[in-house]
């Protein structure tokens, strides 16, 4: 029987500071991320029973969309299986970072602990739960995931069992495993550089590390462009509004891009502003913004991609694509900043960043 659906839902795991859930896909008016078990802090995990909930759940969700999917981008039409096996998980426990960005919404990162995922995921392995399929992805995010604990170790058991695997890390400490991996092909590395110069970096980041930063993505390009396969680092520009969103901190991008020889960019908008301003409230000028990056990629002959709350936002575009605006630099220019200027009041408030970091 088909239903709608997603992988996440059948066979996700993504674990945060308190809770496990089925996904990590929060969108529209905080909606998402099901629970699996509520208060997890690394306790052994019942397999069968984490398939009888999502099981459960599959069986709503053929009456009637569940609340915490509702508006979700990633359902489509599939079909109903009773295979038991978990092939998407998100690692996103550990909140200690080594950057302090405006736009973090993690209200946890005043913890300096944190749960260990690796006993479990041995265990899932091991009991042969886990399955490597060619759209499923093992993925660190939330804190700087190599600073967590056994790290490496994670990366080597899904390495083994062929999984793909995707880190977003800073790039402030560089890691040899991220730089070999991107080498062999093994693994995908996003770096969310979010400017194109020192200055911008730091109202962003709220660290003063770009010049290191930059250093990492240097090695880790000189690695990612000996892989067979192609490039596997992309580097992520994520619009702050009232930051970093104009036409000129683009081109600094792109021309540092040039530099560090990177093959893969992608574009998305911070989360906050895409869940407040969703539909027709969002700016104009970010769809400009959207435009002129892909506009600009192509003629360096870079990957392009949107992601996430860019997804969204193009989603429910309410502007049409105008190819004269976009080919006119100066018009655009002045466009932009006056849209810009006038739709400044949707901006989020951020307030600086204070909770406890690893330098």
């Amino acid at each position: 029987m088909k239903y709608l659906g997603c992988n996440y839902m059948t066979h996700g795991l993504s674990f945060e500071y308190n809770d496990l859930y089925d996904c990590c896909m929060m969108h529209h008016d905080n909606l998402g991320m099901p629970v699996l078990i509520n208060n997890y802090k690394g306790e052994d995990i019942d397999w069968e029973k984490i398939f009888e909930i999502k099981r459960e759940r599959i069986e709503r969700q053929k009456i009637a969309t569940i609340k915490e999917c509702q508006g979700c981008c990633y359902l489509h039409e599939k079909e109903d299986t009773d295979e038991k096996y978990i092939s998407e998980i998100a690692f996103q426990q550990i909140k200690l970072c080594n950057a302090k960005c405006r736009y973090c919404g993690d209200d946890f990162r005043i913890h300096k602990k944190y749960y260990d995922v690796y006993p479990m995921m041995k265990d899932l392995v091991e009991k042969g739960y886990f399955r490597a399929t060619d759209t499923g992805l093992v993925i660190f995010q939330g804190g700087e995931p190599t600073i967590m604990e056994h790290f490496d170790d994670l990366i080597d058991l899904f390495n083994k069992q062929n999984a793909n695997i995707k880190v977003n890390t800073s790039a402030i400490r560089f890691s040899r495993v991220l730089s070999d991996g991107m080498e062999t092909g093994k693994i995908l590395t996003c770096i969310s550089l979010d400017s194109g110069c020192r200055e911008t970096y730091n109202k962003v980041k709220y660290v003063d590390k770009f010049d290191v930063v930059i250093e990492s993505i240097k090695k880790y390009s000189d690695s990612a462009n000996k892989s067979q396969g192609g490039s596997r680092l992309v580097i992520k520009y994520l619009f702050v509004p009232g930051y970093n969103d104009t036409i000129e901190e683009i081109d600094l991008f792109f021309e540092k891009m040039k530099e560090l020889n990177i093959k893969n960019v992608v574009f998305d908008v911070e989360a906050g502003y895409a869940q407040q301003n969703h539909q027709k409230d969002v700016s104009p000028h970010i769809h400009y913004l959207i435009d002129y990056g892909k506009k600009r990629a192509k003629e360096e002959n870079m990957n392009f991609e949107i992601v996430s709350f860019a997804f969204y936002v193009e989603q429910e575009r309410q502007i049409p694509y105008s190819e004269e605006l976009i080919s006119d630099k100066n018009l655009l220019i002045k466009t932009v900043n006056k849209l810009r200027e006038e739709n400044k009041h949707k901006n989020r408030e951020y307030a600086v960043p204070c909770g406890y970091f690893v330098d």
